[in-house]
């Protein structure tokens, strides 16, 4: 059955993020578990006879730099010996996930801009050919493509399966600030590397593989990003300050920042969580984790 020309792209979280070493291509090695989120954009598309985004929100700078293009563009050139013709695509954004707030939303536009593309110009490519493209396009379009629970290593892109979550209400707040990435990564350089955290990350896997069922597990959610940012930020403080006062079962920096999420087991908890904190962000939601597969 063909894919719908209608397509989610949920925000993501990052439940644990552990930095080591640079590498040789200059990325860090990353140890880190994916969780796909229940809200997120709106990704409509229609042959066309160019590529065209149209969006409900300002989107900056040139239409070619921005992924959803850029996507759609990828899959035309690579796979062009196969369309009988030059094809082109119309897609239409609805935009919900703030930009530049580590959620993940510019990566699951693009993923889902490769699954229509591959659909409205006949394609039909498979999951494993959609991943092998996604690297090109950023390090986190891949997990959008696997399903929206996973460890990621690598840069990011070397994903395997891991368990579905507790099922937790999430509240999401997103401060007034913007965290540059190359920033964030210099505040890391004091951090030990090597062995000895990958140690760590083998171990915080397998606890997770038998223990992701668990709610008590969560408080062991661990970022490195935080401590550094949050010194830095006194917005980010100020908002982890706020959903740590309603008790969650776990408060954390998701990615390098800016958003920050907060995990409860009770939805009238959650709701009041919301309602305190939104008046201090520029963003803010209450969901919960997707399951399944995005295929």
């Amino acid at each position: 059955m063909p894919l719908p020309t209608v397509l989610p792209c949920p925000a993501k979280i990052n439940l644990f993020l552990e930095v080591r070493g640079k590498r040789p291509d200059g990325y860090h090695e990353l140890g880190t578990l994916f969780q796909a989120l229940e809200f997120g954009d709106t990704l409509t598309a229609e042959l066309w006879s160019g590529i065209e985004v149209l969006c409900d929100a300002e989107i900056p700078g040139r239409p070619e730099d921005n992924l959803v293009y850029k996507a759609a563009a990828l899959v035309r050139k690579r796979y062009s010996h196969k369309l009988k013709s030059e094809r082109g695509i119309r897609f239409s954004l609805r935009k919900r996930i703030p930009t530049g707030a580590g959620l993940g939303g510019g990566s699951s536009d693009a993923a889902s801009a490769l699954r229509l593309a591959s659909t409205l110009w006949n394609l039909n490519l498979s999951p494993q050919e959609l991943r092998d493209i996604a690297p090109e396009l950023g390090a986190d379009v891949a997990f959008f493509l696997f399903g929206s629970s996973a460890f990621a290593e690598g840069r990011g892109e070397v994903l395997s399966a891991a368990p579905q979550p507790f099922p937790f209400h999430v509240v999401v707040a997103t401060p007034p600030c913007h965290i540059d990435t190359a920033w964030a990564y210099q505040q890391l350089r004091g951090n030990p590397s090597g062995d000895e955290r990958e140690m760590e990350w083998k171990r915080f896997k397998l606890r997770y593989a038998s223990e992701a069922g668990n709610k008590d597990f969560y408080a062991a959610l661990h970022n490195d990003f935080e401590e550094p940012i949050a010194a830095h930020f006194p917005q980010i403080h100020q908002i982890r300050e706020i959903l740590t006062s309603f008790s969650p079962e776990k408060a954390l920096l998701t990615g390098s920042g800016a958003s920050l999420f907060a995990l409860f087991q009770e939805e009238s908890k959650a709701r009041e969580c919301l309602n305190a904190v939104a008046p201090h962000c520029r963003f803010s939601a209450l969901t919960r984790f997707k399951t399944g597969s995005f295929f």
